[in-house]
């Protein structure tokens, strides 16, 4: 009886565990105002606590970039349009310095439509003609402005940061190179408005997430060399890190999955890796919901409990310790315009955590 009893309690106290993880794992979501452009292939940054959504595409014929620059105030949960980027494109790398926004390369898009033979009949086909570009254009939020700067090198979608003032430009795509996905890396000083070379990374890599800790610039996963035919592959779980003091790349590992579209946000020495997508040969499409954490220092990896909806291709970024999540393409080709808020748990050391002890407890037990 009292062995009966005591599994009874265990089990009780297990599923009462569960159950506080999992409210805590909703607790930790906060939905907000949408995104009031529908599109896909936009890019996002923060300047004075606000989240700019930038450029992108829409669906339909004939031009599909735009140039539309939409503002978020998380204090006020609402958006304000802005003024359009001169030049209307889609996966234009944004990054700022001094409080200035920069939109590096990305690519045009055009669809149209064709008619063709086929075994005797027409047919009617759609085709997209991209054009990959070197375009550097800055804005300044506080006058609403857009100013045309010197071109990257290298006309590309690719992936940017900043270290020491400068941004660096870190691989990507480009149809003007014959091994389309790139190693390359560029570096851009807005003090002078030129460019420069640095050391290549040690893959080539698109859809990697890139973030920077401790002046040390991470790059994790995407998708790499050889290209295979008919399929977005292969898919990386490599890490390497640069540093730009020695102008030197160096691989310390891997992510626990291979992966592209993922996001990596830097919170308090940590990294947040989001989402993403994989896709094996003669498989389906896998979208990821995983929160995975990264510690640099210890080169260990952590889990926080899934998001509540699988995501690839989103965009995050992080206020006041909170990462923001703003949906973007859908493989089934619908843009999402949703914005959450993932709730991290890391305090500033000056706020006192009374009413989190849930998600503290949480945050600490999916640590050990």
């Amino acid at each position: 009886m009292k062995f009966r009893l005591t599994l009874g309690i265990l089990m009780l106290t297990a599923l009462s565990i569960i159950n506080v993880i999992s409210l805590v794992a909703e607790e930790d979501w906060t939905q907000k105002a949408n995104m009031p452009t529908l599109r896909s292939g936009f890019r996002t940054c923060v300047v004075n606590g606000k989240i700019f959504a930038i450029g992108g595409h829409i669906d339909g014929l004939g031009d599909l970039s735009v140039s539309t620059v939409e503002v978020y105030d998380p204090k006020t949960d609402t958006w304000e349009r802005k003024a359009d980027m001169p030049t209307a494109r889609t996966d234009a790398a944004t990054s700022v310095v001094d409080g200035k926004i920069y939109a590096i390369g990305g690519t045009a898009l055009n669809k149209f439509e064709f008619d063709a033979l086929v075994n005797g009949e027409v047919r009617r086909f759609e085709r997209w003609d991209p054009e990959d570009l070197p375009t550097v254009e800055m804005y300044d939020p506080a006058t609403d402005t857009w100013t045309q700067k010197a071109d990257m090198p290298t006309p590309r979608n690719t992936s940017t940061c900043v270290v020491d003032g400068k941004i660096y430009a870190i691989g990507g795509t480009s149809d003007e190179v014959e091994s389309f996905r790139l190693d390359t890396v560029e570096v851009y000083d807005p003090a002078t408005d030129t460019w420069a070379k640095a050391n290549k990374m040690n893959h080539a890599r698109a859809g990697a997430a890139v973030s920077v800790v401790d002046g040390k610039i991470y790059v994790m996963g995407g998708t790499g060399l050889p290209i295979i035919l008919n399929h977005p592959g292969p898919f990386l779980s490599s890490i390497e890190v640069y540093n730009s003091q020695k102008n030197h790349w160096r691989e310390i590992g891997d992510m626990p999955t291979a992966k592209s579209g993922h996001t990596a946000s830097s919170i308090n020495g940590k990294i947040y890796v989001m989402g993403g997508y994989f896709r094996g040969q003669g498989q389906d499409t896998k979208d990821f919901k995983t929160i995975e954490i990264y510690h640099p220092r210890t080169g260990r990896w952590t889990q926080k409990p899934d998001m509540p909806v699988a995501k690839a291709g989103h965009k995050a970024e992080v206020i006041n310790g909170n990462i923001y999540i703003i949906d973007g393409p859908a493989h089934n080709g619908t843009p999402f315009a949703t914005v959450e808020v993932y709730n991290t748990g890391e305090f500033p050391q000056s706020v006192d955590p009374v009413g989190k002890l849930l998600k503290t407890w949480a945050t600490i037990k999916t640590r050990e």
